[in-house]
């Protein structure tokens, strides 16, 4: 399993590379798996950039897709 956080990409972004990767034949829940959370500001922490988890589990699509977007 590889984990690759994308920072600064809008959902509109994310949406587009998920498109991709089902396009390509790849499975949510089979062969990755995403998490975007927004950007926000807190009065503790001060800003919060919004990022996407992106979890695969395999070794060679994480790397492919570290090559192609990150």
């Amino acid at each position: 399993m590889t984990v690759i956080i994308l920072k600064e990409k809008n959902s509109s972004e994310i949406s587009q590379l998920v498109h991709e990767l089902k396009n390509t034949g790849y499975k949510v829940g089979v062969d990755f798996d995403f998490e975007y959370s927004p950007g926000r500001w807190t009065y503790e922490l001060g800003n919060i950039p919004r990022q996407t988890k992106f979890t695969f589990y395999n070794s060679k699509l994480a790397t492919w897709f570290s090559l192609k977007w990150v």
